[in-house]
């Protein structure tokens, strides 16, 4: 087995770990959210923490939610002149694509980083949990790190081809 496949077969697994963890916090979301309206409209006690649980599981299922659109290329793509270049451009345009992705996921990585130790030296915490904000950050953090290490795979180790007749 080649290092070119290990890195694919090592991303694979991570973007599907984080697609469960993903679908897991849409599951804990929409629970949370059902059971609190239920509670609040028939006993008048909704669930405690409930506002703050939907912003931890959105965090989590966007972040992690990310990486399996980058690693199977299912970004948005507007493909009008795909047909008008050929095969070998649009494998360019694909190339490209790949790394100007890259590049904003790791410009945004960056610029979470000072929220993030910001978050920590203050201490901030979410209001009704009393969770540490920092913890959240470091969620968001580490899913765009799995997030960016799918994208540079793509980027280095799968091939650019175009797929004819794109019509997702």
């Amino acid at each position: 087995m080649s290092i070119r496949q290990h890195l694919v077969g090592l991303a694979d697994r991570l973007q599907r770990v984080q697609l469960w963890l993903a679908a897991s916090a849409l599951v804990i979301l929409m629970a949370v959210t059902v059971l609190d309206v239920f509670l609040r409209y028939l006993f008048k006690s909704p669930v405690r923490g409930s506002y703050d649980i939907v912003e931890v599981m959105l965090l989590v299922f966007v972040f992690n939610g990310m990486s399996a659109a980058f690693f199977d290329r299912r970004n948005i793509v507007i493909d009008v002149i795909d047909y008008a270049i050929g095969p070998r451009g649009a494998a360019i345009l694909i190339r490209i694509a790949d790394l100007l992705s890259v590049i904003c996921l790791g410009l945004l990585f960056w610029a979470m980083l000072g929220p993030a130790v910001q978050a920590y030296q203050y201490g901030d915490r979410k209001i009704e949990l009393s969770l540490p904000l920092y913890v959240m950050w470091a969620v968001a953090l580490a899913a765009m790190a799995g997030t960016m290490f799918c994208a540079i795979v793509v980027m280095v180790a799968r091939p650019a081809v175009p797929t004819e007749g794109r019509s997702e």
